[in-house]
């Protein structure tokens, strides 16, 4: 890819994961953003994302004894594991990831804490896209579990954290930008195979991490401006790529593309 645009296209959209990789990294940021080159997936990632859609299969159900639920839900998260994993699968020639053997235990646990609140379920894994006052980019962003006053977002996790908000400072801006957007409670559910919490977050953190998020899309659109295209951006950031979002292949890539700035 020609490295003479600018950074953002015309129909470029803020989000947390967006903002979060800009905080963290901004040549992470720019490999996916502008040269849309996206990590591989990987068993962590796919834990995620089955635990999240089993856990709303298995909310689905109504009148149903507990332990026919959760052979259910553990079925649906095994199977659907097995899709998403299939070539990782392959390669690792029938070892069976550890990933794979917690996912449907912590999708039960989701649906354990998500059937205690006791509300009626408005939406699952809905995008929103949405406006926002002195922002040219619009802004998307999709809530786990959406109920009339509360949405929660759930991660699942092979640690559990004893306080997120001292070390998922990530995870709270995600949820917090959610709260401000939407003007409704928020909290993040934490599942592991064996333990399960919520933690609701309080108002003046949704009002100060949500408006920190906003600040964040803000200096994205500035380096728009400021920086006229990619191959000057680049020469401004230097590349990193430390961290778990980057596997082998993206380091290359992007190796060769500062080579080239």
């Amino acid at each position: 890819m020609k490295l003479n645009k600018p950074i953002l296209s015309d129909d470029y959209r803020h989000s947390a994961s967006r903002g979060v990789d800009y905080i963290e990294n901004p040549s992470l940021w720019l490999m996916r953003n502008y040269f849309g080159v996206e990590s591989k997936q990987n068993y962590s990632m796919a834990m995620g994302t089955v635990a999240e859609f089993a856990a709303y299969n298995g909310l689905l159900l109504k009148n149903v004894q507990s332990d026919k639920r959760n052979e259910y839900v553990q079925d649906i998260a095994t199977e659907q594991f097995k899709v998403i994993c299939e070539d990782l699968l392959k390669e690792d020639q029938g070892v069976i990831p550890k990933q794979m053997e917690k996912v449907g235990p912590i999708a039960n646990n989701f649906i354990d804490i998500l059937y205690n609140l006791d509300k009626e379920l408005i939406s699952y894994n809905e995008k929103k896209i949405v406006e926002y006052p002195n922002l040219k980019h619009k802004i998307t962003y999709v809530p786990d579990f959406e109920y009339e006053d509360l949405i929660v977002d759930t991660k699942a996790t092979q640690q559990f954290p004893t306080d997120p908000f001292k070390t998922k400072i990530a995870h709270i801006r995600q949820v917090s930008l959610y709260g401000l957007l939407s003007g409704k409670n928020v909290a993040l559910l934490y599942a592991t195979d064996k333990k399960c919490a919520i933690f609701g977050i309080p108002d003046d953190i949704v009002k100060r991490e949500g408006e920190f998020m906003i600040e964040v899309f803000n200096t994205i659109e500035k380096n728009n401006e400021l920086f006229k295209d990619a191959r000057t951006f680049m020469k401004h950031h230097i590349l990193n790529t430390e961290g778990y979002k980057w596997d082998e292949d993206t380091k290359t890539i992007a190796d060769r593309y500062w080579s080239k700035a």
